[in-house]
């Protein structure tokens, strides 16, 4: 991942794209932009855009479906934590 100088774009849509799928996978925009030498503004613009763009293409039932989604994943591991507190205790 490199970044590139041009007049209008500072950085290839390569890297930016690089970043996102990152955050994705969990990183922070204040680590990616620390490690990439970025502003974490420019990261977290970038971040937002591309929700934005992702969220605009989905229809209402699958964003119904990826709300759904997330919250059973957050529901899945509060209850892994719970179970994890439950085997210490016993």
């Amino acid at each position: 991942m490199q970044k590139i100088s041009q007049s209008k774009n500072r950085y290839s849509a390569e890297f930016k794209s690089s970043l996102i799928a990152l955050h994705q996978t969990g990183r922070s925009a204040n680590s990616l932009a620390k490690e990439y030498h970025v502003s974490v503004s420019t990261v977290t613009n970038w971040i937002n855009q591309a929700d934005a763009s992702r969220i605009n293409v989905l229809s209402p039932s699958e964003a119904a479906l990826l709300k759904e989604n997330i919250r059973l994943k957050e529901e899945l591991d509060i209850l892994k934590r719970a179970a994890v507190l439950l085997a210490k205790n016993s």
